[in-house]
């Protein structure tokens, strides 16, 4: 009796490290996550209203969704949480990403309800699909930005807080001058100069805080980056209501195929008051060639 009793009790103690059960053979284990695709309508959105609620906040720094993973980084104290569902798993995560004054916003002024959409579109435009991303953060003085990276990296396409394609600008027509130059003025009334590089970009620098200088730049493909440097400039201020983007683009096509400037010919121009008169003036470079005008586009001749 003893014996057969010291054997029950083996038997049973081995089955319960295996996991077995008695004529089953059949190792026990707890259910895997179901995996969610965030690309279908609406899943993304509905999982980062619920990551915000985990972090107890209304108000995100970053949220970044890829097929199978939502992530929401929060301001709590000064100090970066993040919350975040990986493959089915929602938890408390770390994270990498370092506070540095960015802007924190409302989720629900962006339009990232079909994921999936927002990819094909980035897509269509970048030429790549591989491991898709959407991140939606502070992109650059304070201006939140949705866009769609890829890896290995293609291009970054942006989009709009609405969902929509940001414009790409081709500062070879007029229409791309009208709009670069609308987009880097933004809401300001007084600047320092303005710049158009015809393959590059349209800038404009006007005085910051404590000494500072601000250069607000729009290129083709990307939205406006906003960088400070130390000091001011001894330029005089002038109101951006005197510029004319079309009186820009008259010139440009006045003088391409004239005077050994070529009809395909990059060009440049800065519209500054250097010379500290009434108005400033345009200043344009094709080439080896300088042209300079009133701000009607008028030629003054040098």
């Amino acid at each position: 009796m003893i014996r057969r009793a010291i054997l029950a009790t083996t038997v049973a103690v081995a089955l319960a490290l295996t996991g077995c059960t008695p004529g089953t053979g059949t190792a026990s284990s707890s259910p895997s996550p179901e995996i969610p695709d965030f690309r279908k309508p609406g899943a993304a959105k509905a999982m980062v209203e619920q990551l915000l609620a985990d972090a107890e906040s209304q108000q995100a720094l970053m949220v970044k969704v890829s097929q199978h993973n939502v992530e929401v980084s929060v301001l709590k104290d000064d100090k970066v949480v993040t919350w975040a569902n990986r493959s089915g798993t929602v938890t408390q995560v770390a994270s990498d990403l370092a506070y540095v004054d960015q802007a924190t916003f409302d989720v629900d002024g962006y339009q990232f309800d079909n994921v999936g959409a927002l990819f094909r579109a980035a897509a269509g435009q970048s030429g790549s699909e591989a491991n898709q991303s959407l991140t939606i953060v502070d992109y650059s003085g304070g201006k939140v930005m949705m866009s769609v990276s890829t890896e290995p990296e293609s291009r970054t396409v942006f989009f709009t807080s609405s969902g929509s394609l940001l414009e790409i600008l081709d500062f070879n027509t007029e229409g791309g001058v009208v709009g670069g130059v609308a987009t880097a003025i933004g809401g300001r009334t007084t600047i320092y100069s303005l710049s158009v590089i015809s393959d590059q970009s349209v800038s404009v620098e006007f005085p910051g805080a404590n000494d500072t200088t601000i250069r607000r730049a729009r290129a083709q493909k990307v939205p406006v980056t906003t960088t400070v440097r130390s000091g001011a400039t001894n330029l005089p201020l002038y109101a951006t209501s005197v510029v004319d983007p079309r009186a820009i683009w008259r010139v440009v096509q006045a003088q391409r195929g004239e005077g050994g400037i070529s009809e395909n010919s990059t060009w440049s121009v800065t519209i500054d008051n250097r010379e500290k008169r009434l108005q400033p003036r345009m200043y344009f470079t094709f080439g080896f060639t300088v042209v300079v005008t009133d701000l009607a586009g008028d030629v003054i001749d040098q």
